[in-house]
């Protein structure tokens, strides 16, 4: 329907597209293409995937965004949130033995030596360091699976339906899964914390006496990635939680068993960048911005709050304002005037008081 749109645009001006409201929305050909291009998102090699809007967890693409899958190191999200939450940057952490026994992803800690817990972090976030994992899990749990029961409460609290741990770190294990659903969750919740943005965005680390490269390779190659995390096994595939940051937005992606996680991470991000973004709220700089009162009066109207949509960028032309001015309104006394309405069609974007002062 919307090619022919397109094609019938060509010839006889602008298609006009009505879904029953007043006035119809009058696309353009330009605005035509971008609808189509909207409607088809970039193909990727994942099992599951999503793309989301950072700010408000509006999820924009999605496949099987709840089945449950090995999450590999993504794991390691909810172990940064609980010594987050549970710890303090500064304690001083006591390598155990017992936290030297598992292997793999190392930040080569050697039981008895002390760090801080932003140390430790460093080492699970940067390089996913199983040592470090097993670290911070005896540290805060006072045993792994005292942190185990802590990360599923903590799940169960998130509402992660998808979700069940069996250890901090992420190696496969039955009846250790989650959903790329419950990782946006638990990702937009981590990086509610400003200590955990810092630490994800960094692309190595000089931590301990030791050089930490992040394993994220879209730091230094992405514009604008941040974060988060990567995770790979046998089971789980590559795994990959993305976050990139422009002007006029931050996405977050959730990749579980990619064929090639950094292109279907990179195409995802581009697909949010070129079609999507925040735009503020304003009232325009015409009559719209003056009002006029009983006494002959004129006054400036402002907005009594900063609100900002995220729409699809064909929209912006299209989002319109309304102005409602309370007859009773005394100006002078510094109360509300009216309201500012700004809708799309018949949707209601935002609803924003105004306020006013004397005109110059």
């Amino acid at each position: 329907m919307l090619t022919s749109l397109l094609l019938f645009n060509l010839g006889f001006g602008p298609p006009v597209l009505s879904s029953g409201g007043w006035p119809p929305l009058r696309l353009y050909p330009h605005q035509v293409r971008e609808l189509v291009s909207l409607a088809q998102p970039p193909a990727v090699t994942a099992q599951a995937a999503l793309l989301a809007d950072a700010r408000t967890g509006a999820i924009l693409f999605q496949r099987n965004a709840h089945q449950r899958l090995a999450p590999a190191s993504t794991t390691k999200l909810m172990t940064a949130l609980l010594a987050l939450e549970r710890g303090d940057l500064a304690d001083m952490v006591t390598v155990p033995p017992a936290a030297l026994t598992v292997g793999e992803a190392s930040m080569g800690l050697v039981a008895g030596e002390t760090l801080t817990l932003e140390e430790l972090l460093y080492g699970l976030l940067l390089v996913s360091a199983n040592d470090a994992a097993q670290t911070i899990a005896i540290h805060i749990g006072g045993s792994v699976e005292g942190f185990v029961a802590l990360m599923n409460a903590r799940a169960a609290g998130m509402g992660l339906a998808d979700t069940h741990f069996v250890n901090p770190h992420g190696l496969d294990a039955s009846q250790h899964f989650t959903s790329a659903a419950d990782l946006l969750t638990l990702t937009r919740q981590a990086l509610g914390h400003a200590d955990f943005g810092r630490i994800v965005a960094a692309p190595q680390a000089t931590v301990a006496g030791r050089v930490l490269v992040s394993t994220n390779e879209l730091l230094g190659t992405y514009p604008g990635a941040d974060g988060v995390k990567t995770g790979t096994t046998d089971a789980a595939g590559q795994c990959l939680v993305a976050s990139a940051r422009w002007e006029e937005g931050q996405a977050i992606v959730v990749l579980l068993g990619s064929g090639d996680r950094y292109s279907d991470a990179a195409a995802l991000l581009d697909f949010y960048f070129q079609h999507y973004g925040w735009r503020a709220l304003e009232l325009p700089a015409n009559r719209l911005s003056g009002y006029q009162d009983s006494a002959g009066q004129h006054w400036t109207l402002r907005l009594g709050e900063s609100q900002a949509a995220l729409l699809p960028r064909w929209q912006w032309p299209l989002v319109q304002l309304f102005r409602w001015m309370d007859p009773g309104a005394q100006p002078a006394s510094g109360g509300m005037v009216g309201v500012a309405r700004f809708t799309f069609g018949r949707y209601l974007l935002a609803e924003i008081p105004m306020y006013a002062s004397v005109s110059e």
